[in-house]
């Protein structure tokens, strides 16, 4: 007979093994785990995997977000003359970080642009925003263009940059 020993005793092993043979070879009785262990275990291996998934979105993302380390204005030095649009340049230098940068022009002659933004790619160190003031008339001005960095970064971030105006 196939599979018999010369003393009398059959080992099976692997599939087809009664579980009453597999209680004696093993010492114990087969048990499963309770259904609270299941529970914490899947509920552990969902947290481990949600983690893992924010870490790869994080990464693909580009990483950190975008801050700003400073401000500056630049306004044409000369007097300007009858009816000009002058261009004032904003400067914002970042710490090459990406994201979205909302700032805001308010001017000495009351005018607030409200709510611009720009984007900035990683790596970009500075992005220049411009203001194109259109000034008409006769008469003599001296005119402050503020620029104020509102997002990210608390407190507001601002720089101004000033022109002469003169008609006569």
């Amino acid at each position: 007979m196939p599979g018999a020993s010369r003393d009398g005793v059959t080992l099976r092993f692997g599939p087809g093994v009664p579980p009453e043979v597999a209680r004696k070879w093993r010492g114990r009785s087969v048990t499963r785990r309770s259904l609270a262990r299941r529970v914490v275990g899947g509920l552990l291996t969902l947290g481990v995997a949600v983690l893992a998934g924010l870490l790869v979105w994080w990464l693909l993302r580009g990483g950190p977000g975008v801050t700003v380390t400073g401000v500056s204005v630049s306004a044409p030095k000369t007097t300007q003359s009858c009816d000009t649009t002058v261009r004032v340049v904003g400067t914002i230098r970042t710490d090459g970080g990406h994201g979205d940068i909302a700032y805001r022009w308010r001017r000495s002659d009351g005018e607030v642009s409200g709510m611009l933004s720009e984007s900035v790619r990683k790596g970009e160190r500075s992005v220049q925003v411009p203001l194109r003031w259109t000034v008409k008339g006769t008469g003599t001005m001296h005119a402050v263009a503020t620029l104020e960095v509102v997002r990210p970064g608390k407190p507001v971030l601002q720089a101004s940059g000033a022109f002469d105006y003169a008609c006569g």
